[in-house]
């Protein structure tokens, strides 16, 4: 009987205790929560004040002369030294003689055609004096300053259609036709550059034996240059011709450029538009790499903010009057790679400047600079 009855009070004085004891663990728990809400965080805060915001794109790629002519010979013979070697980046001012090729040969062809040819004029010298006297001092004069070590100068012009048609009819026409298209040939002999620029390839040496249709190298303007860029479709009604470039190259100096040619063909696969920025400078290079920003206009009546305050794209935290963290629901309008412009926000209105973890509607907050 005594061993029950003290096994009854051992049991009665455990549940006491048990019962004292999760009352004191409840307590510290609510005085520990009441603690907590009553924590003010340290906050700094960005004021609101809504403008016009302008709004770029940034688009990269290869800086490509405008001028990029590919050599090739037109005509068969050796290469002859010129008077700059032929090699690559040799500087060329325009019409200096890339290179020559030797012509000796088709030079004889070309001289046999005009003494042909004076051989003509001279046949018809005596019909003409007789058939057609007023135009005899032309035709005289014609062969006398006829030369055959330069090019033909153009035939006398005939005063009636009886003499034109004697004119044809002895083959001269003909004849000086054949001679002007020889002439025109021997000129691909030589090859001048076509504007101020450099020699970026070049394939032969002096001696070297080339054939029609060889490429011999490659020649650029350096002065003009063109950026090829890809912009999303999106901004397509943005783009404009004419509009001002800024570019900072490698070599740290500044460019200004203009949009010169925009591509109304939107590519398939990565729906962008291509657009062409030309800049003008002797300080470029050919294949340089560039980044440029391609203003697309203004957000009237907006605000600008770094991405890291846009909450899950939609809302932002900022301090109310009686210093507790509100939410305030935006509209992003355009990202870029740092920021972001929204509109929603009032003048006035104090955002915080950095994200909190933990940090929820309501909780007390206390502004520092």
């Amino acid at each position: 009987m005594n061993r029950k009855l003290i096994s009854v009070i051992s049991g009665l004085l455990i549940l006491v205790i048990a019962y004292f004891l999760s009352s004191l663990i409840i307590n510290s728990d609510e005085e520990s929560y009441n603690n907590n809400t009553n924590i003010t965080y340290s906050i700094r805060t960005l004021e609101v004040k809504n403008n016009s915001n302008p709004i770029s794109v940034k688009v990269n790629g290869n800086l490509k002369s405008k001028y990029h002519i590919d050599l090739f010979s037109e005509v068969q013979g050796r290469l002859e030294k010129s008077e700059k070697e032929f090699k690559a980046g040799q500087n060329y001012r325009k019409s200096e003689v890339l290179l020559k090729i030797d012509s000796k040969e088709f030079l004889a062809n070309v001289k046999q055609s005009r003494s042909q040819l004076q051989n003509l004029v001279a046949s018809v010298l005596p019909d003409i004096k007789l058939d057609f006297p007023e135009s005899f001092s032309v035709w005289e004069n014609y062969f006398k300053n006829f030369n055959i070590n330069s090019n033909t100068k153009a035939l006398p012009k005939h005063n009636s259609d009886k003499e034109k048609f004697y004119i044809v009819g002895k083959g001269l026409l003909s004849q000086y036709y054949r001679v002007k298209n020889l002439e025109e040939r021997l000129n691909k002999y030589t090859i001048k550059s076509p504007f101020e620029g450099t020699l970026i390839e070049a394939y032969g040496s002096v001696g070297t034996l080339v054939s029609p249709g060889q490429k011999l190298g490659t020649f650029i303007n350096t002065n003009i240059f063109e950026l090829e860029v890809s912009v999303p479709s999106k901004y397509g009604n943005k783009l404009e011709i004419g509009k001002k470039i800024k570019f900072k190259s490698t070599y740290n100096t500044t460019h200004t450029g203009e949009i010169v040619r925009i591509n109304n063909s939107i590519d398939n696969n990565s729906q962008s538009i291509r657009l062409f920025i030309e800049f003008k400078s002797n300080k470029l290079k050919d294949g340089m790499y560039s980044e440029v920003d391609i203003p697309l206009g203004n957000i009237d009546d907006s605000f600008s903010l770094s991405r890291s305050l846009l909450i899950n794209d939609s809302f932002v935290y900022y301090a109310k009057p009686d210093m507790t963290v509100g939410i305030k629901d935006v509209e992003p309008l355009f990202y870029d790679d740092e920021t972001v412009i929204v509109k929603g926000l009032e003048d006035g209105m104090i955002i915080l400047k950095s994200y909190i973890p933990g940090i929820y509607d309501g909780m007390k907050v206390k502004i520092v600079d």
